[in-house]
């Protein structure tokens, strides 16, 4: 059995607060009727917000958050489950039943 690559209430390594922005950018997104998004797109948006908007210039986003934050959302959001397109992991050979 593989182990969960998710902590309780967050993916491993993402801030919360990160989290919690990326989740209410998808589903202001989603409230246009858009049927599907980039993740990635979502990730630089969040990207903006801080370097530019917050002028953090110490925020770092690490493209490796974009699929842990997707598979994140729509665990917590059934109701929206092809919302982001996923790919295979690489790391234990998955596949996703929304790709």
């Amino acid at each position: 059995m593989q182990p969960d690559l998710f902590e309780p209430r967050y993916p491993i390594g993402v801030p919360p607060e990160v989290c919690a922005l990326f989740e209410r950018l998808a589903l202001d997104v989603a409230a246009t009727g858009r049927q599907r998004y980039s993740s990635d797109a979502i990730l630089h948006r969040i990207r903006w917000h801080y370097q530019i908007e917050r002028r953090d210039a110490a925020f770092k986003c690490n493209d490796h958050w974009t699929a842990p934050l997707a598979r994140w959302f729509l665990s917590r959001h059934p109701d929206l489950p092809r919302f982001f397109e996923l790919r295979e992991r690489i790391t234990d050979g998955y596949k996703d039943e929304a790709a």
